[in-house]
């Protein structure tokens, strides 16, 4: 059928009927969605967001029986109910994204475009604009995808439905199980989430504030990490950015194992394989709070599956859709954008050399097959060309930055011991090692079973070349390197997945191994999940504790929190107790968020790929400590002398100051700093780990 061409039902009849069947339904998930939300937020008083997010699931489900009963009853054949379900949450997520999106950013070209204050009457034209486009979504990606079966299928049998259905129950059990811990703290302890919120908030309200004007420069230029930046700005206009963040975190969990279950084969087959992703989902760049990385990360598998289901051909339809999924790549991250470009690269490239094999005693036809691949990749590289452009024009405005390497053998170690898996307890270096054995084993039975097969290349040995790519990346790149860090871990992180991919992506044969290797990895991750949890419950508590210092500070206020013990306190052992993880490095962002105001420790505003960022003559961390690594350093080394050519400091925040850290030299001068020009107002409780200190001169005018 043409592209623009009628739209037909399964049994060939015009798509009229459907279409409207489709909106009738649509239009009952509606009263459903409004019906749900009254009663529980009503009647049972459950808290507003959460009862929003229960009366969408709500509709979805609704909307899905009715479907699957009445919009689709003829397209049911070729997955299974759970599978359909799966299937059309997924659109309805990327749907209320679209809605949420387009209303974004109309409200901000209204705002900083055409100088509005808001859209005013063009409110609802904004919404409905966001609904057209939402529909438009929904109904191609229910009928495309979400029911994408032609005709009836043979009923299988009862049993091996259900042992179709078990890893399909498996893998929602287990997403829900990773969801659950970001709800079950009041703060969820990462290092940078708290400066995502305070600095969309204060891109938000930059052109009204003077103060912020002030202080920050607002970023509006084409650089990586806009992507979450643009999810979480629609977020806080309707929750508290407690919860608005709990959201993006909870979109991320959930997606990445539906990204990761998109490169795999179809059919339980795939499902039981999906489960090995669940020990990468919550790693290192999760608890870090780098949120467009992790965003990125699960796009680059959405494309790479997205590509491995059309083989690399891309009618006008599949060119836009990856075209955009390239273009939110880039916005996502650029690491994220070139792994999705080499995983694509690197598995087009064993098809075609398996195709020119098949072809080589024959020239005429060996020609055909290069031209054709030379094709795909053409047009795969014209698709990703916006996001091409984008990239390199940034890599190039940052080519002079500092590098810094992590020693050889220090690299290695860590990689042999899945140190990228460690966040913020001790306890996970065990689980993470029986991850790499686990991994080891599979993969090492894998190329046994391919050695008695013969030497010949497999479809799926795209993802050992983007695997084998990634470790000698890791290597090889410095671990800072072009404004980024902890590129090490990142790119340990992305070679594991692929080693994953490449075990479970194995033809069918002998599949029990991979489906053990699987189950034994989702099993890791179940305990690992508890492991974290108990020191989630710590960190949040003393979170709580540095929070509840907005009772004590003014609205609008600039404030130097200075983390002497940004791990958090010692353990009963005298370790760290986040670990690898600084928790409350940026713990300020809270009070920010909640009373208003600056934060000099902002360590985004001092980089160019963030939402604000410091003028140049009066960034703090040149002007009072001279480097990123001097005001993050354990002491902080600063010099409160030289505020005075910041403008003000209204409050210094100390966090975790122990006598042997003050009797460092950065630690005393501190200290005589301090003594000096401030005076002590606030101490948190019930640990005292927070000091709030004022200027004398500022205390001395408000008496």
């Amino acid at each position: 059928m043409r592209f623009g061409s009628r739209i037909e039902d399964g049994r060939g009849a015009p798509g009229a009927g459907r279409l409207a069947r489709f909106a009738a339904v649509g239009g009952s998930g509606v009263v459903v969605n409004l019906a749900v939300l009254h009663a529980l937020a009503q009647w049972l008083g459950v808290p507003e967001v959460a009862a929003s997010a229960l009366a969408i699931e709500a509709s979805v489900l609704s909307n899905f029986l009715l479907h699957d009963a009445f919009t689709f009853r003829d397209r049911r054949g070729r997955h299974g109910r759970l599978a359909r379900l799966g299937r059309y949450h997924a659109v309805s997520l990327v749907g209320v994204a679209i809605q949420l999106g387009t209303f974004a950013v109309l409200a901000l070209l209204a705002r900083h475009a055409l100088g509005w204050p808001s859209l005013g009457s063009l409110r609802l034209p904004a919404q409905a604009a966001g609904i057209a486009l939402a529909f438009a979504w929904s109904w191609a990606g229910s009928a495309r995808w979400a029911w994408a079966g032609a005709g009836v299928a043979r009923k299988p049998a009862a049993g091996s439905r259900g042992r179709g259905l078990l890893p399909v129950a498996l893998f929602a059990a287990l997403v829900a199980l990773h969801v659950l811990p970001i709800w079950l703290v009041r703060y969820f302890p990462t290092q940078d989430g708290p400066l995502h919120v305070e600095n969309v908030l204060a891109l938000l309200g930059h052109g009204a504030s003077p103060l912020l004007r002030g202080y920050y420069e607002a970023n509006w230029g084409a650089q990586p990490n806009w992507l979450t930046q643009a999810l979480l700005a629609p977020l806080l206009a309707i929750a508290s950015p407690i919860t608005a963040e709990k959201l993006v975190l909870s979109g991320y969990t959930v997606l990445m194992p539906i990204s990761f279950r998109a490169v795999l084969p179809r059919g339980p087959r795939g499902w039981w394989a999906a489960l090995a992703v669940f020990p990468f989902v919550h790693a290192y760049p999760f608890h870090m709070g780098f949120w467009n990385f992790c965003y990125g990360v699960a796009l680059a598998f959405l494309a790479a599956g997205f590509w491995l289901r059309t083989r690399g051909r891309l009618g006008p339809g599949r060119f836009a859709a990856l075209a955009v999924l390239s273009l939110l790549l880039y916005l996502a991250h650029s690491v994220a954008f070139a792994a999705a470009l080499l995983v694509a690269g690197a598995v087009l490239g064993v098809r075609a050399a398996r195709s020119l094999a098949r072809a080589r005693r024959h020239p005429a036809r060996r020609r055909r097959v290069a031209a054709a691949y030379a094709r795909r990749a053409a047009v795969g590289l014209a698709a990703a060309a916006p996001g091409l452009l984008l990239l390199g024009a940034w890599l190039l405005a940052h080519r002079d930055r500092v590098a810094a390497r992590i020693p050889l053998v220090e690299l290695a170690a860590k990689l042999a011991a899945g140190y990228s898996l460690v966040s913020i307890d001790r306890r996970e270096l065990p689980l993470a090692m029986a991850v790499m054995l686990v991994l080891a084993v599979a993969a090492v039975h894998a190329a046994l079973v391919r050695a008695g097969r013969g030497p010949r290349l497999r479809a799926h040995d795209g993802w050992l070349v983007a695997a084998a790519a990634f470790a000698s990346l890791y290597f090889a790149v410095p671990d800072v390197v072009a404004a980024g860090a902890h590129v090490s871990d990142r790119m340990a992180l992305l070679a594991l997945l692929c080693v994953a991919a490449w075990i479970g992506a194995a033809p069918a044969g002998p599949a029990a191994p991979a489906r053990r290797a699987a189950v034994a990895l989702a099993a890791i991750a179940v305990v690992a999940l508890g492991v974290r949890l108990d020191k989630q419950r710590q960190l949040s508590a003393y979170l709580e504790e540095y929070a509840s210092a907005s009772a004590a500070v003014e609205e609008g206020r600039v404030l130097l929190p200075l983390a002497l013990s940004p791990y958090g306190p010692r353990d009963v052992h005298g370790r760290r107790m986040g670990y690898r993880i600084k928790a409350f490095l940026h713990a300020t962002g809270w009070i920010v968020a909640a009373r208003g105001g600056v934060d000099l420790k902002n360590s985004q505003a001092n980089t160019d790929h963030c939402p604000v960022r410091f003028p140049a003559g009066r960034n703090p961390f040149r002007v009072i400590a001279g480097s990123l690594g001097r005001m993050e350093g354990v002491p902080p080394c600063v010099d409160l002398r030289g505020a005075r050519r910041l403008g003000r400091i209204d409050y210094v925040l100390v966090w975790g100051a122990t006598r042997a850290l003050l009797e460092t030299p950065c630690g005393a001068a501190l200290a005589a700093d301090l003594a000096a020009r401030y005076e002590p107002v606030w101490l948190s409780a019930p640990s005292g780990m927070l000091e709030i200190w004022r200027p004398r001169a500022a205390l001395a005018a408000a008496r």
